[in-house]
C-alpha cells in the first residue's frame, strides 16, 4: 500500500547531497481556482472614483456581470456594471428613477422603484413590462424570485408574489430577526443576513418556510451586505466600501476564502489552506571535550508530504546515511570526522522549502468502526502499552460513559476530541491514561495517551506525533508538543488536537504544526529515551561525555510572514517551558 520512490542527484564539491522523493498518498491534492480571476486581486478593480453605493443596497449579478445603483458627488443615481471577466466598468442606461430593489428572473431583470415594478431586457436594459405594483416605502428591500414567486424582504417577512396572476399571496415569517440581506441560492432556497448577528447567514426554505442551516462567513460582517450567489456552495462578496473583494466556499459546513491558498483533495474529503512557506535548515555545532576519534550522529528530519506539510528541494549533509520507514519516518545519520581536544564544528546538515497548512477533514456519518480490519492492517498501532492500560478499569469506565453503544466512526471520533479537549492543561509528569484520566489534567503527552487509550481500545488504530507546535512569531523550530493521529478506513491518518483550534473537532487543526515523525510508542527506534531530534548512534556512544552537541532548526519565513502567534494560547502559568522555546523537554 505504502510506495515510496527516492532518486538521489549528487551536487559535486558542494558537500551536500540532493535528493528528491515520492510520498505517500491516497489522494491528490488540488489547489482551489477563482472563478473570477480579477476578483482575487482587488487591487485591480478600480471602483469609479465619481461615483459611491449605499451600505444597505444589494449588488445584481447576472451571469458574468455585477451591476451597482452608484450615486455621484452632484446626487445624481445611476446603474454600473462589473464585468466579472474583463474587469471593465460600463454605464447602464437608465431613467426611471431610484432602484429600490432588484432580481434576476424568467430571464428578465426586475426592479422595483417607487411607483412602479419594472421588467427589463437583459443585455439591452430595454423596459418590457410595467407593473402597478408600488414600494411601500422610499427605503431598499431586497427582492429574490424562485419559482415564479416574487418575494419581498418586509421587517421580519416575505411579502409573495405570483407573477403570471399578480396576486399577493400570504406573507412568510423569517426565522432571523431584523433581516436586511436575502439572498437566492438555488430554486427554493434563500440565504438570511443580518449585520446584528454579525457574519452568520443562515439558510431558508421558501417550500418548507423553515431554516435549514446556519453558517459564518470568516470576512467583515458589513461587507456581506454586498455579497451573492455564484454556486451553490460557493460566493462572492465585492464591497467597495470595505474594498473587500473575493470568493469563499462551503466545504463541511464551513466557508474558507479561495484566496486564502485552498486546496482540496481530488476525493473531496479535506481541505487545507492558509499556507505559510519557510526555508528550513538543520544546524549542529560540536564541542570536542577531548579527542575523539569519528562519529555518527543520528538526526531526525521532518516528513516530507502529510495533509499538514509539504517539503521540496531538500539537500542533505555528506556524507550521510539517509534512513526511510514505511511510515514515512526519515532520517540523517551523520558522519563526523575525528576532532581535537577543543575543537568546534558548525554543520549544515540539512535545508528544505516547508510549507505548512492548517487542515479540516470531514468525515462521513456513514463509516463504522472495523476492529479485525485495523487489528490486520495495522498491528503495531493497535498495541496495548505501559502508557495506554487499555483495559483499566478507569480507562474501560470512560469509553463506556463517552461511547456507550455507538458505532460510528464521527460519533466515536467527535466524543472523544470533546472529553479529550476539556482535560485541563498542565506540564509535569508523564503518566499513563488511567492516571490522567483520575486527575483531570496533564501535558500534551498525557492528553495524547488518554486519546490513544481510548481510541485503540473500541477498535481505532492511533499514533503518536512528535511536532512543533507554533507559539510565537520566532527564527527557530523545536521539539516541544504531542498529538495524536487516528486511521479512519478510506481517509487516511487525520489529527486529533486537543489543545490548539479548534481543539474539539477531529480532524481539524489550524495550527500548522511541523511534525518530525510518527509513532506507535513514545520511543524512537533511533533515539535513545526519546523527546530529542538528534542523538550519537548506539556504536558512538560511549563519547557521550566527550563531545558536546547543539542542533538548532532555523526557519526564514516565505512571502506570507510570520503569522505563528496566533494559534495556540495555553495559560502562561502552566505552559513556561512552551512558551520560553525550551526543545527537549515536552510536556
Amino acid at each position: 500500500m505504502k510506495q515510496w520512490i527516492l532518486v538521489f542527484l549528487f551536487c559535486i564539491g558542494s558537500g551536500l547531497l540532493f535528493a528528491k522523493e515520492k510520498g505517500e498518498f491516497l489522494s491528490e491534492w488540488n489547489q482551489v481556482q477563482p472563478k473570477y480571476s480579477v476578483v482575487s486581486n482587488g487591487s485591480t478593480i478600480g471602483f469609479p472614483e465619481s461615483e459611491s453605493v449605499e451600505l444597505f443596497e444589494s449588488l445584481l449579478q447576472i451571469e458574468n456581470s455585477l451591476y451597482f445603483q452608484t450615486k455621484s458627488k452632484d446626487k445624481q443615481v445611476s446603474i454600473y456594471e462589473f464585468e466579472l471577466l474583463t474587469g471593465k466598468w460600463n454605464v447602464k442606461p437608465w431613467d426611471k428613477g431610484k432602484v429600490l430593489g432588484w432580481t434576476e428572473c424568467k430571464g428578465q431583470i426586475f426592479i422595483q422603484t417607487k411607483t412602479l415594478l419594472y421588467a427589463i431586457e437583459k443585455g439591452t436594459w430595454n423596459v418590457q413590462k410595467e407593473i402597478p405594483i408600488p414600494a411601500k416605502s422610499s427605503s431598499w428591500r431586497d427582492i429574490v424570485c424562485s419559482e415564479n414567486q416574487l418575494y419581498r424582504l418586509e421587517k421580519d417577512q416575505l411579502e409573495v408574489l405570483d407573477l403570471d396572476s399578480l396576486e399577493t399571496k400570504p406573507s412568510l415569517p423569517l426565522p432571523m430577526k431584523s433581516v436586511q440581506r436575502i439572498v437566492k441560492r438555488k430554486e427554493g432556497e434563500i440565504l438570511l443576513y443580518s449585520s446584528f448577528s454579525g457574519n452568520t447567514i443562515q439558510l431558508y426554505s421558501l417550500p418548507n418556510q423553515t431554516k435549514l442551516k446556519e453558517w459564518k462567513i470568516p470576512t467583515n460582517h458589513r461587507a456581506l451586505f454586498k455579497f451573492t450567489v455564484l454556486e451553490p456552495d460557493r460566493v462572492l462578496v465585492f464591497d467597495p466600501i470595505t474594498k473587500i473583494y473575493g470568493e469563499w466556499i462551503l466545504f463541511d459546513d464551513q466557508f474558507f476564502s479561495v484566496n486564502d491558498g485552498i486546496e482540496t483533495l481530488s476525493d473531496a474529503k479535506a481541505v487545507r489552506f492558509s499556507p505559510i512557506r519557510s526555508r528550513l535548515s538543520y544546524q549542529i555545532e560540536l564541542l570536542a571535550k577531548e579527542t575523539i576519534p569519528e562519529t555518527n550522529i543520528h538526526v531526525v528530519l521532518p516528513k516530507k508530504d502529510t495533509y499538514g506539510q509539504t517539503l521540496r528541494e531538500e539537500t542533505f549533509y555528506s556524507p550521510s546515511q539517509f534512513g526511510l520507514d514505511e511510515t514515512g519516518n526519515r532520517t540523517l545519520t551523520i558522519s563526523i570526522p575525528a576532532m581535537k581536544e577543543g575543537e568546534t564544528k558548525r554543520l549544515t546538515v540539512y535545508q528544505g522549502n516547508l510549507t505548512r497548512y492548517k487542515i479540516h477533514w470531514k468525515l462521513s456519518p456513514e463509516l463504522v468502526i472495523n476492529r479485525e480490519k485495523a487489528e490486520l492492517q495495522f498491528p503495531n498501532e493497535m498495541l496495548d502499552g505501559w502508557f495506554l492500560k487499555i483495559d483499566d478499569p478507569m480507562v474501560v469506565s470512560k469509553r463506556t460513559e463517552l461511547f456507550q453503544d455507538k458505532t460510528s466512526v464521527k460519533e466515536i471520533l467527535t466524543e472523544t476530541s470533546k472529553y479529550v479537549s476539556s482535560i485541563p492543561y498542565k506540564s509535569g509528569k508523564f503518566e499513563a491514561a488511567p492516571k490522567v484520566i483520575e486527575k483531570n489534567n496533564g501535558g500534551c503527552t498525557e492528553h495524547s495517551y488518554v486519546t490513544m487509550s481510548l481510541l485503540r481500545g473500541i477498535g481505532m488504530p492511533t499514533r503518536l506525533v512528535w511536532n512543533y507546535l507554533p507559539t510565537e512569531s520566532s527564527d527557530t523550530m523545536h521539539l516541544n508538543h504531542k498529538y495524536v493521529e487516528v486511521w479512519v478506513d478510506g481517509y487516511g491518518w487525520m489529527p486529533m488536537e486537543p489543545l490548539a483550534p479548534p481543539r474539539s473537532k477531529p480532524g481539524v487543526t489550524y495550527a500548522r504544526h511541523l511534525v518530525f515523525a510518527v509513532l506507535p510508542t513514545p520511543n524512537h527506534p533511533k533515539i535513545l529515551g526519546g523527546d530529542r531530534l538528534f542523538q550519537l548512534t548506539k556504536e558512538s556512544w560511549v563519547h557521550r561525555n566527550s563531545l558536546q552537541m547543539k542542533l538548532k532548526i532555523l526557519k526564514e519565513e516565505g512571502e506570507e510572514g510570520k503569522e505563528e502567534d496566533e494559534e495556540y494560547q495555553p495559560s502562561q502559568k502552566q505552559n513556561r517551558s512552551i512558551l520560553s522555546g525550551e526543545d527537549l523537554i515536552v510536556p
